[in-house]
């Protein structure tokens, strides 16, 4: 099956963000087993900015480490590699920068072909924080208001009449405030697709709430990064998903 069929079907639950330049390879069996054990299927792995490390090594290297599913959450077209299981293809659509609608897209797109990668259409909706993450940065883009959820409608539905399979609402990474339950709740409104919420989002009650708004996936990244999370700090996690 492949990665998009098995997300339309998933139930609820987390999904960990790896930045590679923030998890060593000597670290990642241990961590991607905590994960699998609670009952994670798939990890992102990808970050606004990459100082340190090559994505494609990693994700070469931890592919033999472990057998977890690797789905690429790229932030820019450096960030592709065929040692992935599928790459989420991000149509900023709160943004305006041609390179992140268009641009770049045109230019990988010949090594996925190549390299016959899973591609997932994903559209990209920053939401407004209260400070400029690196997200905001990069892109050259601004978030749209966090208290405008008939504007994130309309943007997600111009990504969806283009034919975009998944919603990623994202306040990025490190953000002091998660997107707001009123804006999935919003969002589910619209559509049955996967929806993944990101950024600012570092406990399972926040989690929780977010799910019963209407999330399919509820991005854990930033709060992993100081000491990885065991198997009882995931657990913690998916015990309040709707499934369970």
């Amino acid at each position: 099956m492949s990665v998009l069929a098995a997300w339309e079907r998933a139930a609820p639950q987390p999904l960990w963000l790896i930045d590679p330049d923030r998890m060593p390879l000597e670290q990642y069996p241990a961590a991607a087993h905590a994960y699998i054990e609670a009952g994670g299927r798939w990890a992102l792995v990808g970050s606004s900015f990459l100082a340190r490390t090559s994505l494609h090594l990693w994700c070469q290297a931890a592919r033999k480490l472990s057998p977890l599913p690797l789905i690429l959450f790229p932030g820019s077209i450096l960030q592709v590699s065929p040692e992935v299981d599928a790459i989420l293809f991000l149509f900023l659509a709160s943004g305006r920068n041609p390179h992140y609608l268009i641009g770049g897209h045109v230019e990988v797109a010949p090594l996925l072909y190549q390299w016959g990668t899973e591609v997932i259409p994903t559209t990209y909706l920053l939401v407004g924080t209260d400070h400029t993450r690196s997200v905001h940065y990069i892109t050259h883009s601004l978030p749209i208001p966090p208290d405008k959820p008939e504007l994130v409608q309309a943007t997600a539905l111009a990504g969806l009449y283009l034919g975009q399979r998944v919603l990623y609402v994202d306040a990025g990474s490190g953000a002091s405030v998660p997107p707001a339950p009123s804006v999935i709740t919003a969002l589910r409104q619209l559509t049955s697709v996967p929806i993944v919420v990101g950024g600012g989002i570092r406990d399972p009650e926040t989690a929780a709430s977010l799910w019963q708004a209407g999330a399919t996936f509820v991005v854990i990244g930033t709060a992993t990064e100081a000491k990885p999370f065991s198997r009882s700090d995931w657990e913690t996690f998916f015990a309040l998903c709707p499934s369970s």
